[in-house]
């Protein structure tokens, strides 16, 4: 069920309310901010809390784009929809079909009904200068005949636009098309080309170009856009099309060269051109001038440099809370554990006193035998955590992968809406600490290469390794082939923990199984392919309305 943030902003009776659906994406973001500035009340619709908005600023409705109820709900008192929840990264289109058109085509169909049921005047629909990639001429406009698309994106995204069309023909519902430029500016996702190639420049990776780079691109600075969308809410605007587009066409190769010209002497890498790629078209946004007052004012060049100013004023920096400013080195020696255990308290609680006596008891047998944690688990009713049950659409994610990628695992989720529990060892600096944290994920100790917590140590040495990384009170893991003792569960618990096995382990380049809410998933990342394990993580995720959370929120907060 759908839930409208407790601390979302006031109404105001004389501001138009509109609702924006993925108001806390990118682009929805930006149109949230551009409502608010020309008097509008924004109400966001999105399966996840807006991470670019103060907490309470703008009314929130958590919930999913094809629940036509929730939907409903969500219209209550609006004068217009603005329908921006979609699948719009073009390889997890490619990866993920089926929920491409779930996302892209159905949730489409399910705003309509809800328009229609709830009698909201307006539907604003997000479309994509994509459609007309298959169409003859190289100069397009929105009288262009579309051809039948080549691309799953296309095909959804004109799928949308159909069902549009349809339902003000027969029901009445009012509808504007905007077909989008590819936009670009401030929090944009990592994976979308121009954030990529900054990402690349800014470690001095060499910059990536599929094919010849003569794919020409209409692009469009993102807060111009979204001034655009805010444009169309006008009531001349009502039942036509317009495109949003940017005046100036940029090859691919282009975008690299302004890149490396903006941030230094870096190299141009070409690559296999994509299939089905956008080969480009003279895209013209004319009638939003004439009918809008609208046209996109950001040279190409100057919105590069807004977002790279952008991206290094939001780099990860130092903050709380940090462990300590020198670099730690999580690898302790453990022979001073077993030569020296630390003493228990004199005066034990009652459940660290239960929890000791049932250690010391299965000593003699359980600390060898992987067989004894299914009859002691039997016995005592406990177990590792391998899913939970939630009312939240959301599932724990373990992220093992090199440390040397944490802090951009943990940028590129954020900028996916995710989070999640990421692997440490070895010396883990600050600077890597502060941007796990800053992202939004946890830091997670772990003791041998392989997976996070791959054997539990004694009591002490797991607390120390908590405390050391400061994660205090928080969950730890292990994933050993046969699974683990109870006596290693036991001295989890000891150690104000609880053990967790991952439900899924995602590694190599085969398929990701299904998923549902309130899994437990562990995900191993290497430095080669860590970017499409990402990408096909998310896409599974997105086709289910599912978001990422460190395993660690969805134990302690399932509800």
């Amino acid at each position: 069920m759908p839930s409208a943030c407790a601390n979302g902003a006031g109404r105001h009776a004389d501001r138009p309310r509109v609702l924006v659906t993925g108001g806390s994406g990118f682009i929805g973001s930006h149109v949230v901010d551009a409502l608010v500035a020309r008097g509008y009340e924004p109400r966001i619709f999105d399966l996840r809390e807006s991470p670019h908005h103060e907490p309470g600023s703008v009314e929130t409705v958590i919930g999913d784009a094809t629940d036509t109820a929730a939907l409903a709900r969500a219209m209550d008192g609006c004068a217009a929809v603005i329908h921006l929840a979609a699948m719009a990264d073009v390889g997890h289109v490619q990866a993920d079909p089926a929920g491409a058109e779930r996302l892209n085509a159905r949730a489409t169909a399910a705003v309509l009904e809800a328009a229609r049921a709830t009698g909201v005047r307006r539907v604003l629909y997000g479309s994509t200068i994509w459609v007309y990639s298959d169409c003859e001429p190289t100069a397009v406009d929105e009288g262009t005949p579309l051809a039948h698309p080549a691309h799953l994106y296309s095909a959804t995204k004109l799928a949308g636009e159909l069902y549009c069309r349809a339902y003000a023909e027969l029901y009445g519902v009012d509808y504007t098309i905007l077909r989008f430029g590819i936009p670009y500016g401030p929090r944009a996702r990592v994976a979308a080309v121009v954030p990529a190639m900054v990402e690349r420049a800014l470690k001095g990776d060499p910059l990536t170009v599929a094919g010849d780079g003569s794919q020409g691109r209409r692009f469009v600075y993102v807060e111009d856009l979204a001034a655009g969308v805010v444009e169309a809410l006008r009531p001349e605007a009502a039942n036509r099309v317009y495109n949003l587009a940017g005046t100036e066409t940029t090859t691919i190769l282009e975008i690299a060269q302004t890149v490396r010209d903006t941030l230094g002497n870096v190299e141009i890498a070409h690559t296999e051109a994509r299939a089905g790629d956008f080969g480009g078209k003279e895209v013209s946004s004319e009638r939003a001038v004439r009918e809008l007052g609208w046209r996109a004012s950001t040279p190409f060049e100057e919105g590069v440099r807004r977002y790279v100013a952008w991206r290094e004023a939001n780099e990860p920096v130092l903050g709380e809370p940090v462990v300590q400013p020198e670099p730690l080195d999580v690898r302790r020696p453990v022979w001073r554990d077993r030569l020296l255990p630390r003493l228990p308290p004199l005066l034990p609680s009652p459940r660290r006193a239960l929890s000791m006596a049932a250690v010391a008891a299965s000593l003699g047998w359980g600390v060898m035998s992987d067989d004894s944690f299914s009859t002691f688990a039997k016995i005592f009713g406990g177990g590792p955590t391998t899913s939970v049950h939630t009312t939240r659409p959301v599932v724990g994610v373990v992220i093992d992968a090199p440390q040397s990628l944490a802090g951009e695992v943990a940028n590129e989720l954020r900028s996916d809406g995710g989070a999640a529990s990421i692997g440490l060892s070895g010396k883990v600096d600050t600077v890597t600490l502060a941007a796990i944290r800053q992202s939004g994920s946890d830091p997670l100790p772990r003791l041998k290469p392989g997976g996070p917590i791959r054997w539990m140590g004694t009591r002490s040495q797991v607390k120390r390794l908590g405390r050391d990384l400061g994660v205090t009170g928080h969950i730890y893991y292990e994933a050993p082939a046969k699974g683990f003792t109870y006596t290693q569960n036991l001295l989890a618990h000891t150690a104000g923990a609880s053990a967790v096995r991952g439900q899924i382990r995602l590694a190599g380049t085969g398929p990701i199984g299904h998923i549902d809410r309130g899994d437990i998933i562990q995900v191993t990342l290497t430095e080669s392919s860590w970017r499409d394990r990402l990408a096909a993580l998310c896409s599974q995720l997105h086709a289910r309305h599912l978001r990422a959370v460190p395993a660690d929120d969805l134990i302690r907060h399932p509800a």
